[in-house]
């Protein structure tokens, strides 16, 4: 279901009227039968979809004195697979790191990366999970990351087909 919700919000933005017109009435609906905020949470992560800019967003951990700049975070499929890469500038040398999605055999989204505080610091922000600040080594993403993620240009829609994909909804 959410993927079909996905792609009327999809085709909503890029001026599709008639499916501007779906939507508006699915809400109708939804609200009059008392699960609005059911179709809310389905409709959130499309809605938000690429819809903020990580270039240029700062960071700054006054404790470690880290302070990174985001360069860029794009998706790169590998596999079939999206392939998210972060690249960050701090103290005038710029930086990258990498994470795979991938679903486990119980049919879970995840994906492992390994962290520093450079790269805690800039995921936390990305994400909005300031859990992550601070950790080090191997940290396990889940699909409420991928939807914080889902957030930003260029990586959104790839990210949602994928999740829409495997998880076959």
């Amino acid at each position: 279901m959410p993927a079909g919700l996905w792609r009327l919000v999809e085709l909503s933005r890029q001026g599709a009227d008639w499916a501007n017109k779906a939507l508006k009435r699915l809400e109708e609906i939804a609200r009059a039968r008392g699960f609005s905020d059911l179709l809310e949470e389905y409709l959130k992560p499309a809605m938000e979809a690429e819809t903020a800019d990580p270039r240029g967003l700062v960071v700054e951990d006054a404790e470690r004195g880290i302070r990174a700049v985001v360069k860029d975070v794009r998706v790169i499929q590998e596999g079939g697979r999206p392939r998210v890469v972060v690249e960050y500038e701090v103290n005038g040398r710029v930086e990258s790191f990498s994470f795979i999605w991938g679903v486990t055999t119980k049919e879970v989204v995840t994906a492992s990366v390994k962290l520093n505080d450079e790269r805690a610091l800039v995921l936390a922000a990305l994400t909005g999970d300031k859990t992550i600040r601070g950790k080090r080594g191997i940290m396990r993403l889940y699909a409420k990351h991928l939807f914080a993620l889902a957030k930003y240009r260029g990586v959104g829609w790839e990210l949602l087909r994928w999740y829409a994909e495997v998880m076959k909804e």
